[in-house]
Order: structure tokens, then C-alpha cells, then sequence
């Protein structure tokens, strides 16, 4: 039965009505709720892991307006809150963002198990099986075709609200952090930053998978998502780490913090090898009769240089940060990074930005070692 004309719009409009009245309410009570928690802390305050696990139950809601109300009462509680709290409280803190974090990773299982490409190479219900077995058949697929489509549907938007959550709270973390850098502890600090790397490492798998990126290739309008998908919340989500992990070393030297200085070096080396395989051309051999094979590697494309501009940022961030090691720790951990610093030379740029951090480092700090060595 088709539906009776204006009945959809009217039923779009409804639902847009219903979201707002739910987004205002649910906004307004949440402020309520931490600004009475904040007014009688004293009194309330053993509450506090109740009142965390209200706020991030709504940032955990495949709802991208009902999580962003509850990441933003989180930071309205922790504004107005935090003087008042001490380390047990920023504990509970820093470990309910941890798990908001973790609890909102971008999903993408249903697109990878490739159920709706089925759909999607079908003819509209024109093939030969439907047209010998009758209408009823076809009404059958038609049903079971619609009703892959609609996952589909679901499940690409939920990728993108979680992906669009997963930003918005990263940012949360680090407003908190900025706003409490000298109250938080070391141990807390590094809380938050397991939470941000954890994000960090979800969205390259994500990024990594060929076989997912292909798949959304072929959605192509359907998808809407950019390549590879969750570039921009990887690239946010490693700054944010290398940023904390800096500040911690100024807030208490390389030289006193072994766990800091540890966290930072691998830190640093994964995101130059994260960048370095993005960067890796595709091989090619060739050989012709008893000649030896010779090998080339093809440039690579637009896209390609697209998403290697869209890393240079935090590869120059990296280079520097490593340069702030200081002369002691550059070092000790040169062997390390050394091979890594060597293929930058050789890989393709999507930028000259790289280029000329990397220059700037290997005359700064490379050189006058090897000098010396000599």
C-alpha cells in the first residue's frame, strides 16, 4: 500500500519535533542534575560514580545529539567540580572516560560482512529467478532486499555518529586535562592517555583495512565517508597523545619518569612507521630473459597524496618531539629511530612539510652525533 501524499513529510516533520523536545529536555536535565551534584558536594559527593555513569550512558547512546549532551554536561560537571575533587575522585574520573571511549568505537562489521553488496549487484528485482518463480517470490526478495538496505543504512550511520562521538570526546579529554594539567596526577595522566591511544590505534585498524575501504569504495554515495574513513579522528586522536605525553615529560623531566619517557619514544615510533606504510609504493618486477629483474615502484596517486598531506601534521609534530628528547635520550634512542628517519628520505610526500622538518632534524641533531663519532 503506498503512502498517501504529504503523509511522509508530515511524519518527517513529527519526528524532527520529537528530537528537539527530547534534545532540549534531556540537555536541561543533565545540567540539572550536576549542577545540584556540584551544590551540595558535601554532601553528595559519594555519588559521584553514579552521576559519571548517567552522563556517559548517554555518550554511549548511537545518538549523535544525546551523546554530544552528555559529553558536554561531563565537562560542565568537571568544570564547576573539579577544584573540589581529590585522587581517588579524579580516578573514577579518568577511568569512566577510558570506558567511554572504548565503548564508542566506530563499528564497521556489517558493511565488512558484505551481506548488502548482494543487494546492491541485484536488479531491482529483474532477475530471471524472480521472473520464473512469480510475483510472491518477488515480493519476498523485494522484502529481504529492503530490509538489507535499511541495515545497511543503520549501520553506516552509526559508524558515523560513533566516529563523530569519538571526536567530540577526545576534545572533552583533553579540555579536562588542559583545565587540570597540575591537579591530575601522573598515574591519572596516563589514564587519559591510554583512553586517547586507544581510540588512536581502533581508528588505523579501521583505516588499515583494505578490504573494508574497498567496500565502501563501491558504496560510493551511499557510504558518504571520506578514504580512509576515520582519517581525520586517528590523526586528531595520536596529536592529542603526543601533546599529553610532552606535557607530562615538562611536568616531570624524561630523567625521573622512565614510564613517560618509554610511552613517549614507542609513541613516536609508531606513528612514523603508521606514516611510512601509508606512504609505501606498490612494487613492481620485471624481467626479461637471462637480464636480472628490475624493480620500480609505482608513484603514488592523488588520493594517495591526499591522505599522505592529510598525516604530514603529525609526522612534523613527531620529528619535533623526538628533537625535544634532548641530547641524552636522542641518543640513547637513535638506533631506533634511525631506520625510520632513513626510509622518510627515500618514501613520497604529500607535502614538502616532512621534508623539510626531517632536514631540519638531521642537520640539528643526526649530524653533529655522527660528526663526533667520527
Amino acid at each position: 500500500m503506498g503512502i498517501p501524499q504529504g503523509q511522509g513529510s508530515e511524519n518527517d516533520t513529527e519526528e524532527v519535533d520529537q528530537d528537539a523536545w527530547l534534545y532540549e529536555t534531556c540537555k536541561l536535565a543533565l545540567q540539572l542534575v550536576v549542577d545540584l551534584f556540584v551544590k551540595f558536594y558535601d554532601t553528595v559527593n559519594p555519588l559521584l560514580k553514579k552521576v559519571l555513569t548517567l552522563l556517559t550512558s548517554f555518550i554511549k547512546r548511537p545518538h549523535q545529539s544525546l551523546a554530544g549532551i552528555g559529553i558536554t554536561a561531563f565537562v560542565r560537571l568537571m568544570s564547576s567540580g573539579g577544584p573540589l575533587f581529590v585522587e581517588t575522585n579524579w580516578e573514577i574520573v579518568v577511568l569512566s572516560l577510558k570506558e567511554a571511549a572504548k565503548a564508542t568505537f566506530p563499528d564497521f562489521s556489517y558493511i565488512l560482512s558484505g551481506a548488502h553488496l548482494d543487494n546492491a549487484a541485484s536488479d531491482n528485482g529483474n532477475s530471471p529467478l524472480k521472473q520464473e518463480n512469480g510475483e510472491s517470490r518477488g515480493s519476498i526478495d523485494d522484502d529481504s532486499d529492503g530490509l538489507r538496505t535499511r541495515n545497511l543504512y543503520s549501520a553506516i550511520g552509526d559508524a558515523k555518529c560513533r566516529a563523530a562521538t569519538q571526536l567530540l570526546l577526545i576534545q572533552a579529554v583533553m579540555e579536562i586535562y588542559n583545565m587540570y594539567r597540575a591537579q591530575i596526577s601522573a598515574k591519572n595522566k596516563l589514564i587519559l592517555f591510554e583512553a586517547l591511544h586507544a581510540v588512536a590505534c581502533h581508528a588505523h585498524k579501521v583505516n588499515s583495512d583494505a578490504n573494508l575501504r574497498s567496500k565502501l569504495q563501491e558504496l560510493g554515495s551511499l557510504a558518504q565517508m571520506q578514504d580512509p574513513p576515520l582519517l581525520r579522528l586517528e590523526n586528531e586522536s595520536y596529536h592529542l597523545c603526543l601533546v599529553l605525553l610532552q606535557n607530562s615529560a615538562v611536568d616531570r623531566p624524561l630523567n625521573g619518569d622512565v614510564e613517560v619517557e618509554a610511552h613517549l619514544v614507542q609513541l613516536c615510533r609508531e606513528v612514523l612507521e603508521v606514516y611510512l606504510k601509508a606512504a609505501k609504493g606498490q612494487p613492481v618486477v620485471a624481467s626479461t630473459g637471462t637480464q636480472p629483474r628490475t624493480h620500480w615502484l609505482i608513484p603514488v596517486g592523488s588520493g594517495k597524496r591526499r591522505e599522505l598531506a592529510a598525516r604530514a601534521p603529525i609526522v612534523v609534530s613527531t620529528l619535533h618531539a623526538i628533537s625535544g628528547l634532548g641530547d641524552t635520550l636522542f641518543r640513547k634512542n637513535l638506533a631506533l629511530f634511525f631506520p625510520l628517519l632513513s626510509c622518510l628520505i627515500s618514501c613520497e610526500h604529500g607535502s614538502t612539510e616532512v621534508q623539510v622538518a626531517l632536514s631540519d632534524m638531521l642537520n640539528t641533531w643526526v649530524g653533529p652525533i655522527l660528526l663526533r663519532a667520527c
